[in-house]
Order: structure tokens, then sequence, then C-alpha cells
């Protein structure tokens, strides 16, 4: 009886260990084939375990909110009404959309992002989608708004370059591998975002280096100012004594 309860508990650890590990695998993550260069280079980017068959938008740089005001629109009725905003792909989670028909008699509405392409509605019944990946938004009313002035305004944050025009689309894994071009971007180290439809984000690092200055150059820099260094070090610790 005790042995088989010790090869349950042992069963149930691996189980547990296997559990952890294939999650780890399973996460969404992307690789950056080099992780340097200069703009203008091309780079390599893998990614793992997005939407199956979704697109994917990638953006290199900072974060950067923006807002967009007066932005056009179509639809009729209660909608569905749509639009685009100016920039993409987004970061999920943090958009935001009003619906102002204030000039007309109307009320403003908002729509709130949920994180997972989908906006909820600031009144019971009102709903919308945004798609990160190429700024598409759409929103339903709850009433007919044929005859009102409505006027769409948002507010999101973006990245400070679009590298993917139009965005790559995933097989049906969710993988993707596509070539980015180093934008006219300040020299250092950067973030490189991924984002599908459905939300999921992946980062990577990538350093931009001076024209000129490929990677051989810089370990070669690098090491000279090691030796230098060194010797200076050397040189001090001898006249100490």
């Amino acid at each position: 009886m005790k042995k088989n309860f010790i090869l349950l508990a042992f069963i149930l650890v691996l189980l547990l260990v296997l559990s952890t590990v294939l999650m780890a695998n399973a996460a969404v993550g992307i690789t950056l084939n080099p992780i340097t260069g200069e703009p203008g280079d091309s780079v390599q980017v893998t990614g793992t375990d997005f939407g199956a068959a979704t697109p994917v938008g990638i953006g290199f740089g900072a974060e950067v909110v923006t807002t967009d005001a007066n932005m056009a629109y179509s639809g009729t009725g209660a909608g569905p009404y749509s639009g685009k905003v100016s920039h993409w792909p987004i970061k999920p989670g943090s958009f935001v959309l009003t619906a102002d028909t204030t000039m007309s008699g109307g009320i403003i509405s908002t729509y709130t992002d949920d994180g997972d392409g989908t906006l909820s509605g600031s009144f019971e019944g009102a709903y919308g989608d945004i798609n990160y990946t190429t700024g598409e938004w759409s929103r339903t009313s709850t009433v007919d708004l044929t005859g009102l002035v409505q006027a769409y305004n948002a507010t999101y944050t973006r990245y400070e370059f679009n590298v993917t025009t139009p965005p790559v689309v995933t097989d049906s894994l969710g993988a993707f591998t596509t070539n980015i071009t180093v934008p006219l971007q300040n020299i250092g180290p950067v973030i490189v975002t991924a984002i599908d439809e459905l939300g999921n984000v992946a980062t990577g690092g990538f350093e931009v280096i001076p024209e000129g200055l490929s990677f051989g150059v810089v370990v070669i820099l690098l090491s000279l100012a090691i030796i230098v260094a060194t010797l200076v070090f050397r040189k001090r610790s001898k006249i100490d004594k």
C-alpha cells in the first residue's frame, strides 16, 4: 500500500512538471536574428504560439500614447459604425473610443478595450471591436442614430514605427517568420513588439548601432577598451606600490 502511494505521488509530481514544461513551451514568443543592426538592415523575426491563421503586426521602438480626433466613419441606423485610426499596431488594452452625438442633442458613448480585440460599451447592449494589427474599429448603438451628427475620437498606445505593412499572417499553428527593416532610430537598445488580433503580445530586445559599425567592429572596440582599461589599472597598481 505504501509503495503504491509513493508511486502515485511520483506520477502526480511528474505530471505537474510535464504540464509546467508544456505551458512554458506554449508561451507566445519571438526571436530576432540578428539582435544588432544599423538603420536599413534586414532582421528576421520568428514568432510562435500566436493565434492560428491570424494577422500579426510588429512595432519597433518605444510606446507612444496617441489621440485621433474626428475620425472618418461609415455606418447607418444602430450600426455597426466603423473607422480606422492613424497608427498601428495598437497595444492591447489601451484603446478607448468615444462616440459624441451631443452636437445634435445626443450623448457621449464610451467603448473600452477588453484586451482581446473586443470593446465594451458604456451602455448595456452596446459593444465594439478593435483590430490591433490594422487599426480598424467598429461599434454598435442601442438606438437608431440616423440624422444625428457623430464625432469619433480615440486614444490608444502604439509604437514609434510600424515595420509590417501589411501585417504578416501566422500558419495553422500560430507561427510566423518575416523580415523587418530597421527604421531610422536613435542609437541604442529598443524593444520589438509583435501583436495579433486576439491581443497576444511578445517582445524582443534589439540594439541599433551606428551606420558602418558592424557587430565585428563593436566586438573589436569593446576588446580594445578592455585591454586599455586593464593596462591602465596595472600601471596605477604599480604606482601605488
